[in-house]
């Protein structure tokens, strides 16, 4: 199985295809991982051996399903599920896609019917209104809410509620000048030291990135993990998502299209700057943030 060599969110949400694998051939078979992120598959709660390989993400098992699978996130298609005769479910996030399509290759039934992908441990527990925010990205110039909208979002959490509130902001290695003191500050930080800090949060605020997608699925001893908004602008939200029902969206006009319609901007061609303001993931109030994650975390 070839997870790709693209970003930590293209593999992470590839992990569909690895539970599917899992689920198909038994939880007692070896699988083994061969890539650059060997630490970080260490801390997934399925069972994989690793190593350290400078190519692709990889993942072998001791078992032969005559099958070899890779992970393309413009392949999978939208599944649906009849419920009765008014009523289908729409499997519309990419690991329920990549899960849904092996189990149409190997042709036997697999047990996940939502949110196939596994966890990742932290002994980390969560501090009370702890907010972690999430500005590294891989495009900062289009896929960016900044760190000065991450500080407005901040003053309206701490002007909506007199709680001890504490802030870190996770970012780039080179980032710019923090607005507010009090932001501790993390630049550049390895996905694996970001879990223990993901389940430190009562609520995670981030692009929709890599990072973000790990936060969603940062678990801690107890089986819970923090509530986690991802801010989308150009990618729909409802397939570039981990699925899990601790991972919410706020989504510009352009991203809401894009889901509705199921398009891709790199697949299908489509420049979100000519939706102009509809596109900027900047215009999203920060107190419409503020007040989503008070909704998720019953703060107010």
């Amino acid at each position: 199985m070839v997870l790709g060599d693209r970003g930590l969110g293209d593999v992470l949400l590839a992990l569909g295809l690895l539970q599917a694998l899992s689920d198909a051939t038994g939880h007692d078979a070896e699988l083994r991982y061969e890539g650059p992120r060997p630490r970080l598959m260490r801390r997934c709660t399925l069972p994989l051996s690793t190593s350290l390989t400078d190519g692709p993400h990889i993942v072998r098992t001791g078992r032969n399903t005559g099958f070899e699978f890779h992970a393309v996130p413009e392949r999978p298609p939208t599944w649906l599920d009849v419920l009765d005769d008014h009523h289908v479910e729409v499997h519309a996030a990419l690991p329920m896609r990549y899960y849904l399509a092996a189990e149409q290759t190997l042709g036997t039934r697999l047990p996940a019917d939502r949110a196939p992908l596994p966890a990742f441990r932290s002994v980390q527990h969560a501090r009370p209104f702890h907010v972690v925010f999430v500005s590294a990205t891989s495009w900062p110039d289009r896929k960016d809410y900044g760190t000065a909208g991450f500080a407005r979002i901040a003053t309206a959490l701490t002007n909506g509620c007199a709680a001890p509130f504490t802030f870190t902001l996770i970012t780039s290695n080179q980032p710019e000048p923090s607005p507010l003191a009090d932001f501790e500050v993390l630049a550049g930080p390895d996905a694996v030291d970001c879990l223990d800090v993901f389940a430190s949060a009562d609520v995670v605020i981030g692009n929709d990135t890599g990072l973000t997608h790990l936060a969603a699925l940062t678990e801690r001893p107890d089986g819970t993990g923090p509530q986690v908004i991802g801010l989308y602008n150009r990618h729909s939200p409802a397939k570039w998502t981990t699925g899990n029902t601790r991972h919410h969206a706020v989504a510009t006009a352009f991203s809401k299209m894009l889901d509705l319609a199921d398009r891709c901007p790199v697949r299908d061609g489509l420049d979100d700057e000519l939706w102009s303001r509809s596109a900027r993931l900047n215009e999203i109030p920060a107190e419409s943030i503020a007040g989503f994650a008070n909704d998720l975390a019953g703060w107010w």
